[in-house]
């Protein structure tokens, strides 16, 4: 029985080796897409976004006590209840969607909502406003 054992997890461990490649991705390729790892690579919410440029500054909910950079190198910094620096990571910005994408892991997803000086983003925690 266990001859058997062995020989069927070798002969799948055999199989699943023969299913990779180690030829270069295709140009375009969606499964490399996302693990870039060339040091020229434009970072989640690049400076040179439309979207990201139209949002950089200072957006606050004082209800909620709430206050986000969002900075021109396409990082954020959140203040949450008084404590300065509570948050940080990448933002990006996809039409009218806005992601912040936290080191901690956590990403916020919300909405831009007008336009000009009455532009809001609205997400779960709160709605904010241009300081």
């Amino acid at each position: 029985m266990r001859i058997t054992t062995l020989a069927i997890f070798a002969a799948t461990a055999l199989l699943l080796a023969g299913c990779t490649s180690d030829a270069p991705a295709a140009a375009g390729d969606p499964s490399t897409a996302a693990t870039s790892t060339s040091p020229d690579a434009e970072p989640p919410g690049d400076s040179s976004s439309e979207g990201t440029v139209a949002l950089r500054g200072d957006w606050e909910d004082p209800q909620a006590e709430w206050v986000v950079h969002l900075e021109e190198d396409g990082t954020f910094t959140e203040d949450f209840e008084g404590l300065t620096d509570f948050r940080v990571g990448t933002y990006e910005v996809e039409g009218d969607i806005v992601r912040l994408l936290g080191d901690d892991g956590n990403t916020d997803e919300g909405t831009v909502v007008g336009s000009g000086d009455t532009t809001q983003l609205e997400f779960n925690l709160g709605t904010l406003t241009r300081q």
